[in-house]
């Protein structure tokens, strides 16, 4: 499956300024992405960008170069990719879909009918690795462990439910949680147990599409 990409433009990134933003040496740019990235923010690091003029910033950043690779760095193209998926049957004929369904004061990625079955979907972005090992997250996360308890009580109630990890990482062979983040491994193991089905797929970028692979598996 592949998710094209809007046209982009080379750059160089020098700074990180805030949160959601970067200043490359074509000007302030929005990054999408709340991760630490340490290992991919180099200064100088080669990176490609979306030109979309905004009061704030040129453009949003898209990809960034690292070991020689291609590395996706737009975490809210995960959902894009989660519904790739879900059109293309992975869970099941797709009968219905919503975006952004608001549960208990917050919100989940997705609620579908697959197959005759009421489902609720999470997608979460990776883009950290360290040698082959995609681990999440980068910084850790209340929001990320408040999801996997939302999911598990749904699932407790008889309805499907998935999170769903896009590593957009070419070089990653296998998905892991980050033990540092202790209530995030907890939410997940309470997740699991309830019904949960917690997958990981690796994501190729290239400068024209992400493409999506097949799942990773989880490192034990």
């Amino acid at each position: 499956m592949v998710l094209p990409l809007p046209p982009l433009l080379p750059c160089r990134f020098l700074r990180r300024k805030g949160r959601f933003l970067v200043e490359a040496d074509v000007g302030p740019l929005h990054l999408p992405n709340s991760g630490r990235m340490a290992e991919l923010l180099i200064p100088g690091a080669p990176c490609h960008y979306h030109p979309k003029p905004s009061p704030k910033t040129l453009g949003r950043m898209v990809l960034v170069e690292s070991r020689g690779v291609l590395v996706g760095v737009d975490a809210s193209l995960a959902e894009d990719l989660l519904e790739q998926l879900l059109s293309s049957g992975r869970f099941g004929a797709l009968e219905a879909l919503r975006r952004e369904v608001r549960l208990e004061g917050k919100r989940l990625d997705f609620w579908a009918r697959l197959s005759g079955e009421e489902a609720f979907l999470e997608a979460k972005n990776c883009n950290r690795v360290e040698g082959d090992l995609a681990l999440f997250p980068d910084a850790p996360t209340k929001r990320g462990a408040w999801h996997l308890r939302l999911l598990a009580r749904l699932a407790r109630q008889g309805k499907r439910a998935y999170a769903v990890w896009m590593v957009q990482h070419p070089l990653a062979q296998a998905f892991a949680l980050d033990p540092e983040d202790r209530g995030l491994l907890q939410a997940a193991q309470e997740a699991k147990e309830a019904g949960v089905e917690l997958l990981a797929f690796r994501v190729r970028p290239s400068l024209t599409a992400l493409h999506l692979e097949n799942p990773l598996p989880w490192a034990t």
